[in-house]
């Protein structure tokens, strides 16, 4: 088994990681994006939990934000309970005790940076708060817990930003945490946090950016991705199916006004719809998915990929664009390659990423 780690700054303290894959939890939760409903998603959501740790995923992206209204911390609360089904499971019954314990999971939650937390003592808070939802405080319970910036506050006021990583930094010095993330930061914010954690011996677990085929690649992506590589930092990419765009028509939504706006905008332009040709033709002439060709894509571009997804079939398909099963040729890659530079118009960019 290949095994991927996210190696910390300086210290190189390493988490193991079974693939180089992160399953997101965003839709556990959202009902303005997702049309989440409890009563119908939650058994789909435990079995998609399920279905990642059997494949040998062990990292879980979630936030304390996600889950909209009366919901939010709902993604937490149910990796936790997944997590706990997990960890029963594996402890009752004769032979199924016999066995190893599962590689425990790495729950990775990224903590808004509201405008009104202005203080070191109110992060804290809420990171512990985040902490709880998840269970790592329970006895019983090995998973790692990686506290992560949701989002710079530096576009609308970066005086938050010593409050923010201060709050990080005294979480992981109490011992209340494996490490710290970053989220959205481009090449330059990404040194001043490197400089900021590294100082104080908190090691940097990664970043998280935006990466499609339909992302600003030369602008945003590859910046970020050079100036995390130097620093010994793994690059998580986000949104690898551009919001839901790049996959098998059959299953592509365009429910919500951004999915609407990003599809019609992308499908729009003669150059749009030559990349989504080419990765159709693509995946039906390699016996794959559109999707697989997407996340393959972006595993081939040196990150670990981030998918979201609430159904057992859908981890099953994704997985295969990251475990081995689809890889992209050379002349295949190539192609995409092509069809990408070729783009006249983009995915809409994250409005918090920062230079």
């Amino acid at each position: 088994m290949v095994e991927y780690g996210l190696l910390y700054h300086e210290t190189k303290t390493e988490l193991t990681l079974g693939q180089p894959a992160a399953l997101g939890t965003w839709s556990w939760g959202n009902k303005l994006l997702y049309e989440y409903d409890e009563d119908k998603d939650n058994a789909s959501i435990l079995s998609s939990f399920r279905a990642a740790r059997k494949l040998n995923v062990n990292l879980f992206d979630t936030g304390d934000s996600y889950g909209t209204g009366k919901l939010k911390g709902n993604a937490e609360r149910l990796l936790r309970e997944a997590y706990e089904q997990e960890l029963a499971e594996s402890r009752s019954g004769f032979f199924t005790s016999l066995l190893p314990p599962p590689q425990p999971p790495i729950f990775l939650s990224k903590i808004a940076v509201y405008p009104w937390l202005l203080t070191t003592e109110s992060y804290y808070r809420n990171i512990m708060a985040s902490r709880e939802r998840l269970g790592v405080l329970s006895s019983g319970t090995s998973a790692s817990f990686v506290p992560s910036i949701h989002w710079s506050p530096k576009n609308y006021n970066p005086l938050q930003t010593n409050a923010l990583y201060s709050g990080l930094a005294r979480c992981y010095m109490e011992g209340n945490c494996a490490g710290v993330g970053l989220s959205n930061l481009g090449a330059s914010e990404l040194l001043k946090a490197t400089e900021y954690f590294q100082r104080r011996g908190v090691p940097i677990a990664a970043n998280q950016i935006q990466c499609s085929l339909v992302s600003d690649f030369e602008n945003d992506v590859e910046p970020a991705l050079a100036a995390a590589n130097e620093a010994g930092i793994t690059t998580i990419g986000y949104s690898p199916l551009g919001l839901g765009l790049l996959c098998d028509s059959s299953k592509r939504t365009e429910r919500g006004l951004l999915r609407s706006f990003v599809f019609n905008k992308i499908s729009g332009d003669e150059s749009g719809r030559e990349l989504l040709n080419a990765m159709s033709q693509l995946a039906e002439r390699r016996g794959g998915t559109v999707s697989q060709v997407a996340i393959n894509w972006v595993k081939r571009q040196g990150l670990t990929v981030l998918f979201g997804a609430r159904e057992e079939g859908r981890v099953q398909e994704n997985l295969k664009g990251v475990s081995g099963e689809f890889e992209l040729r050379e002349d295949e890659f190539d192609r995409l390659e092509e069809c990408r530079r070729r783009l006249k118009v983009q995915g809409t960019r994250n409005v918090f990423m920062t230079d």
